[in-house]
Protein backbone atom coordinates (compact mmCIF):
# COMPACT_ATOMS: atom_id res chain seq x y z
CA UNK A 1 0.00 0.00 0.00
CA UNK A 2 1.87 3.28 -0.86
CA UNK A 3 0.72 6.76 1.46
CA UNK A 4 0.82 9.77 -0.66
CA UNK A 5 1.92 11.79 2.22
CA UNK A 6 3.60 10.47 5.40
CA UNK A 7 4.25 12.25 8.50
CA UNK A 8 6.66 11.80 11.22
CA UNK A 9 7.16 12.68 14.79
CA UNK A 10 9.46 12.23 17.45
CA UNK A 11 6.68 11.68 19.71
CA UNK A 12 2.81 10.66 19.45
CA UNK A 13 1.33 14.50 19.20
CA UNK A 14 3.94 15.69 17.61
CA UNK A 15 2.33 15.58 14.07
CA UNK A 16 -0.74 16.22 14.70
CA UNK A 17 0.23 19.51 16.27
CA UNK A 18 2.89 20.71 13.56
CA UNK A 19 0.81 19.01 10.43
CA UNK A 20 -2.81 17.85 11.55
CA UNK A 21 -4.39 20.11 9.73
CA UNK A 22 -2.46 19.41 6.45
CA UNK A 23 -3.15 15.76 6.95
CA UNK A 24 -6.97 16.40 7.14
CA UNK A 25 -7.01 18.30 4.10
CA UNK A 26 -5.12 16.30 2.05
CA UNK A 27 -7.18 13.30 3.20
CA UNK A 28 -9.98 15.26 1.94
CA UNK A 29 -8.29 16.32 -1.29
CA UNK A 30 -8.35 11.97 -1.82
CA UNK A 31 -4.69 11.40 -0.79
CA UNK A 32 -4.20 8.52 1.59
CA UNK A 33 -2.36 10.10 4.90
CA UNK A 34 -0.37 8.15 7.38
CA UNK A 35 1.73 9.10 10.75
CA UNK A 36 4.79 7.57 11.58
CA UNK A 37 5.55 7.95 15.17
CA UNK A 38 9.57 7.71 16.19
CA UNK A 39 9.40 6.62 20.04
CA UNK A 40 6.06 5.61 21.83
CA UNK A 41 7.11 8.92 24.45
CA UNK A 42 7.91 6.59 27.50
CA UNK A 43 10.12 8.94 29.49
CA UNK A 44 6.89 11.56 29.36
CA UNK A 45 6.84 13.49 32.78
CA UNK A 46 2.70 13.05 32.79
CA UNK A 47 0.77 9.91 31.13
CA UNK A 48 2.58 6.16 30.18
CA UNK A 49 3.10 4.16 26.99
CA UNK A 50 -0.82 2.42 27.55
CA UNK A 51 -2.06 5.75 27.80
CA UNK A 52 -0.26 7.48 24.92
CA UNK A 53 -1.39 4.52 22.83
CA UNK A 54 -5.00 4.58 23.84
CA UNK A 55 -4.74 8.63 23.03
CA UNK A 56 -3.18 7.81 19.79
CA UNK A 57 -5.62 5.70 18.93
CA UNK A 58 -8.42 8.52 18.98
CA UNK A 59 -6.23 10.99 17.66
CA UNK A 60 -5.49 8.76 14.49
CA UNK A 61 -9.43 7.86 14.25
CA UNK A 62 -9.98 12.07 14.07
CA UNK A 63 -7.06 12.64 11.80
CA UNK A 64 -8.80 9.87 9.27
CA UNK A 65 -5.08 8.39 8.60
CA UNK A 66 -4.75 5.44 6.51
CA UNK A 67 -1.69 3.91 8.64
CA UNK A 68 0.25 4.99 11.77
CA UNK A 69 2.95 3.04 13.20
CA UNK A 70 5.74 3.40 15.55
CA UNK A 71 9.04 2.34 15.55
CA UNK A 72 9.80 2.31 18.96
CA UNK A 73 13.04 4.45 18.99
CA UNK A 74 14.32 5.18 22.63
CA UNK A 75 12.42 8.23 23.82
CA UNK A 76 15.13 11.42 24.66
CA UNK A 77 17.63 9.29 22.71
CA UNK A 78 16.82 9.36 18.97
CA UNK A 79 20.40 8.77 17.50
CA UNK A 80 21.21 8.72 13.99
CA UNK A 81 22.45 5.11 13.77
CA UNK A 82 22.56 2.48 11.44
CA UNK A 83 20.09 0.69 13.37
CA UNK A 84 16.99 3.43 13.38
CA UNK A 85 17.87 4.18 9.98
CA UNK A 86 17.02 0.88 8.99
CA UNK A 87 13.81 1.18 10.16
CA UNK A 88 13.02 4.65 8.73
CA UNK A 89 14.42 3.24 5.45
CA UNK A 90 11.97 -0.32 5.84
CA UNK A 91 8.87 2.41 6.21
CA UNK A 92 9.80 4.23 3.36
CA UNK A 93 10.19 1.58 0.95
CA UNK A 94 7.26 0.07 2.43
CA UNK A 95 4.73 2.90 1.99
CA UNK A 96 6.73 4.76 -1.24
CA UNK A 97 5.02 8.72 0.05
CA UNK A 98 5.75 11.20 -2.46
CA UNK A 99 5.34 13.60 0.66
CA UNK A 100 7.23 13.15 3.64
CA UNK A 101 6.39 15.84 6.53
CA UNK A 102 9.18 16.15 9.53
CA UNK A 103 10.04 17.94 12.09
CA UNK A 104 12.00 21.64 11.69
CA UNK A 105 15.81 20.91 12.07
CA UNK A 106 16.02 23.23 15.15
CA UNK A 107 13.57 22.67 18.58
CA UNK A 108 13.65 23.00 21.78
CA UNK A 109 13.42 19.13 22.70
CA UNK A 110 16.44 17.58 21.29
CA UNK A 111 14.38 14.54 19.87
CA UNK A 112 12.58 16.90 17.20
CA UNK A 113 16.00 18.39 15.68
CA UNK A 114 17.63 14.85 16.19
CA UNK A 115 15.29 13.42 14.69
CA UNK A 116 15.52 15.60 11.27
CA UNK A 117 19.13 14.58 10.62
CA UNK A 118 17.93 10.77 11.35
CA UNK A 119 14.98 11.51 8.67
CA UNK A 120 16.66 13.09 5.91
CA UNK A 121 19.71 10.26 6.01
CA UNK A 122 17.44 7.91 5.72
CA UNK A 123 15.36 9.24 2.98
CA UNK A 124 18.54 9.38 0.78
CA UNK A 125 20.13 6.21 1.52
CA UNK A 126 16.34 4.77 0.71
CA UNK A 127 16.93 5.55 -2.75
CA UNK A 128 20.08 3.70 -2.87
CA UNK A 129 19.41 0.71 -5.19
CA UNK A 130 23.01 -1.36 -3.84
CA UNK A 131 21.16 -0.97 0.01
CA UNK A 132 19.38 -4.33 -0.04
CA UNK A 133 16.48 -4.73 2.28
CA UNK A 134 12.42 -6.60 1.72
CA UNK A 135 11.44 -3.82 -0.13
CA UNK A 136 12.80 -1.88 -3.69
CA UNK A 137 14.76 1.75 -3.40
CA UNK A 138 12.39 4.57 -2.96
CA UNK A 139 12.99 8.12 -1.82
CA UNK A 140 10.35 10.51 -1.26
CA UNK A 141 9.82 13.35 -4.06
CA UNK A 142 9.55 16.37 -1.72
CA UNK A 143 10.35 16.41 2.00
CA UNK A 144 8.34 19.83 3.85
CA UNK A 145 9.00 20.42 7.56
CA UNK A 146 6.56 21.59 9.99
CA UNK A 147 6.38 23.86 13.28
CA UNK A 148 6.50 22.63 16.45
CA UNK A 149 8.57 25.14 19.24
CA UNK A 150 11.03 27.49 17.26
CA UNK A 151 9.72 29.44 14.63
CA UNK A 152 11.27 29.57 10.90
CA UNK A 153 10.43 31.79 7.82
CA UNK A 154 8.09 29.48 5.63
CA UNK A 155 8.25 28.59 2.24
CA UNK A 156 4.73 28.33 1.76
CA UNK A 157 1.50 28.70 3.88
CA UNK A 158 -1.45 25.98 3.60
CA UNK A 159 -4.71 27.17 4.40
CA UNK A 160 -6.41 24.69 7.07
CA UNK A 161 -9.46 26.80 8.10
CA UNK A 162 -12.14 24.43 7.30
CA UNK A 163 -9.91 21.35 9.32
CA UNK A 164 -8.48 23.98 12.02
CA UNK A 165 -10.99 22.89 14.57
CA UNK A 166 -10.74 18.84 13.68
CA UNK A 167 -6.56 19.38 14.20
CA UNK A 168 -7.40 20.48 17.64
CA UNK A 169 -9.57 17.88 18.27
CA UNK A 170 -6.81 15.29 17.60
CA UNK A 171 -4.34 17.32 19.63
CA UNK A 172 -6.67 17.56 22.61
CA UNK A 173 -7.13 13.73 22.12
CA UNK A 174 -3.78 13.65 24.05
CA UNK A 175 -5.02 14.58 27.28
CA UNK A 176 -2.53 13.35 29.42
CA UNK A 177 0.03 15.77 27.45
CA UNK A 178 -2.31 18.77 27.10
CA UNK A 179 -4.75 18.67 29.80
CA UNK A 180 -3.31 19.67 33.53
CA UNK A 181 -5.30 18.04 36.08
CA UNK A 182 -4.15 19.84 39.60
CA UNK A 183 -3.12 17.51 42.16
CA UNK A 184 -2.40 14.95 39.66
CA UNK A 185 -0.05 16.07 37.07
CA UNK A 186 3.08 17.84 37.10
CA UNK A 187 3.34 20.98 35.61
CA UNK A 188 4.92 20.98 32.12
CA UNK A 189 5.95 23.43 29.19
CA UNK A 190 2.61 22.14 26.97
CA UNK A 191 0.16 21.55 29.42
CA UNK A 192 0.36 25.53 30.76
CA UNK A 193 -2.48 27.18 30.26
CA UNK A 194 -0.67 29.06 27.31
CA UNK A 195 -0.14 26.17 25.04
CA UNK A 196 -2.95 25.52 23.61
CA UNK A 197 -2.88 29.28 23.08
CA UNK A 198 -0.11 29.07 21.30
CA UNK A 199 -1.25 26.64 18.45
CA UNK A 200 -4.32 28.52 18.12
CA UNK A 201 -2.96 31.73 17.71
CA UNK A 202 0.19 30.74 15.61
CA UNK A 203 -2.38 29.15 12.96
CA UNK A 204 -4.35 32.12 13.18
CA UNK A 205 -1.07 34.20 12.36
CA UNK A 206 -0.09 32.80 9.43
CA UNK A 207 -3.60 32.15 8.59
CA UNK A 208 -3.97 36.17 8.27
CA UNK A 209 -0.58 36.21 6.61
CA UNK A 210 -2.57 34.79 3.57
CA UNK A 211 -6.02 36.29 3.81
CA UNK A 212 -7.48 33.19 5.65
CA UNK A 213 -8.55 32.07 9.12
CA UNK A 214 -6.71 29.70 10.09
CA UNK A 215 -2.86 28.38 8.41
CA UNK A 216 0.01 25.99 8.99
CA UNK A 217 3.90 27.14 8.04
CA UNK A 218 6.14 24.93 6.19
CA UNK A 219 9.98 24.67 5.08
CA UNK A 220 10.93 23.13 2.40
CA UNK A 221 14.70 23.28 0.75
CA UNK A 222 14.36 22.64 -2.23
CA UNK A 223 12.69 25.60 -4.73
CA UNK A 224 9.84 25.93 -5.55
CA UNK A 225 8.79 26.23 -9.00
CA UNK A 226 5.29 28.57 -10.36
CA UNK A 227 4.05 28.26 -13.80
CA UNK A 228 1.37 31.11 -13.46
CA UNK A 229 2.75 33.90 -10.61
CA UNK A 230 -0.52 36.65 -11.84
CA UNK A 231 -3.15 33.55 -10.89
CA UNK A 232 -1.06 32.38 -7.97
CA UNK A 233 -0.98 35.63 -5.81
CA UNK A 234 -4.44 36.46 -6.30
CA UNK A 235 -5.24 35.34 -2.11
CA UNK A 236 -3.03 38.68 -1.75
Amino acid sequence: MSIDALAFGAHPDDAELGCGGLLLKLKALGYRTGVIDLTEAELSTNGDPPTRQKETELATELLKLDIRKNLKLTDCNITNDLESRMKVIDIVRQYRPSLAIIPYKADRHPDHENSYKLLKDSFFAAGLKKLKTEFPEYRPKAVICYMLNYGFQPSFIVDISDYHEQKMKACNAFKSQLYRQPGLDQPTYINSKFFQDYVTGRDKCYGLKIRVEHAEPYYIEDDISIDDPVSFFKYL
